[in-house]
């Protein structure tokens, strides 16, 4: 693996996993925190795509499926763009509501009556191949997190672009880590504070 950020490569698993697939899975793809201008790429590595189907039990037969790899870059891509439009108030495009639309029904959902404890209660299952199911999935998680007017945000630190959903009570979290982004910009921002002023 291809070292990018100092010495060393990045973990596989994430610090901080989202509250949503969709989060994880934009997330999968990030930049440099520390402003480097370069970027890496979870996606690529085995032992992030078994964690991540492991957090949202999904169950594949091939975890290393290469056309399951490329369907999930594009749908990152594509909920990126959806979430971005949607965080900042913009309409969807037709383009990309087409493109979610059919990324929602790539696995149809069947409803399904189970009796439990003498109670009915109604189930939805999706149906068909293993990976159609969890981009279904993933995609109706970005669906969802726009239904219920989530509020997410993209970290305040310029150098970062890891997505989050902003679940504090006031409804001021700026950082994807406090203790990671809020940190370094503030001690930038003391730094340059304390700086001599050059004078012409």
């Amino acid at each position: 693996m291809k070292a990018l950020f100092g010495g060393s490569p990045p973990s596989s698993i994430p610090h901080d996993w989202g509250v949503s697939p969709s989060l994880d899975l934009i997330n999968s793809r990030w930049q440099d925190h520390l402003g480097s201008g370069r970027s890496y790429d979870r996606l690529l590595d085995a032992g992030f795509r078994r964690a991540f189907l492991k957090r949202w039990r999904f169950i594949v037969a091939d975890p290393d499926d290469r056309k399951a790899q490329l369907d999930l870059a594009r749908l990152r891509l594509l909920l990126r763009q959806a979430l971005e439009r949607y965080l900042s108030g913009r309409e969807l495009s037709a383009a990309i509501q087409r493109s979610l639309e059919a990324a929602v029904n790539r696995a149809p959902i069947q409803l399904h009556v189970d009796r439990v404890g003498g109670g009915t209660l109604l189930h939805a299952r999706r149906s068909g191949r293993d990976w159609d199911i969890v981009i279904a999935e993933i995609a109706t998680s970005a669906v969802r997190l726009m239904s219920e007017k989530r509020t997410v945000k993209v970290c305040a630190n310029p150098n970062c672009s890891w997505m989050f959903v902003d679940e504090s009570r006031p409804g001021t979290r700026r950082w994807c880590n406090a203790g990671v982004c809020g940190s370094l910009v503030n001690v930038r921002r003391y730094r340059s504070a304390r700086e001599p002023k050059r004078v012409e």
